[in-house]
């Protein structure tokens, strides 16, 4: 079977993907390859933030999509913070899952991120 060896995110200015992913949501810089391409510090799969031309215009959860799921310890207040932060959050409150809560946050592109709480 193979494995995942890296996540993409494409985004269409990298200051502003750089400002929102790590200063916003709290990721770190492992490695600026040049202008368009990006590596953040996440451990075992990195993610990289790929520059393209156009933001995306995906209908969350309506369209077939890959949504990256973030695991945090308090979803609510999770939430809240990303809100302080003018981050586009979702649902006004969390909705049930299988495995506890979630809730999703939109990113400047239009890339969706679930938040999951763990039950």
């Amino acid at each position: 079977m193979p494995n995942i060896s890296v996540i993409s995110i494409n985004i269409a200015d990298m200051t502003v993907a750089i400002d929102f992913y790590c200063n916003k949501l709290g990721f770190e810089i492992s490695t600026q390859y040049d202008d368009c391409l990006v590596s953040l510090k996440h451990e075992p799969i990195p993610i990289v933030l790929c520059q393209v031309e156009l933001n995306t215009q995906v209908q969350y959860p309506r369209e077939s999509q890959v949504v990256i799921g973030l695991q945090v310890e308090d979803l609510v207040a999770s939430i809240q913070q990303y809100k302080l932060l003018g981050i586009k959050v979702l649902y006004d409150e969390p909705r049930e899952c299988p495995p506890g809560i979630y809730n999703a946050i939109v990113d400047p592109f239009g890339n969706v991120i679930e938040l999951l709480e763990y039950r």
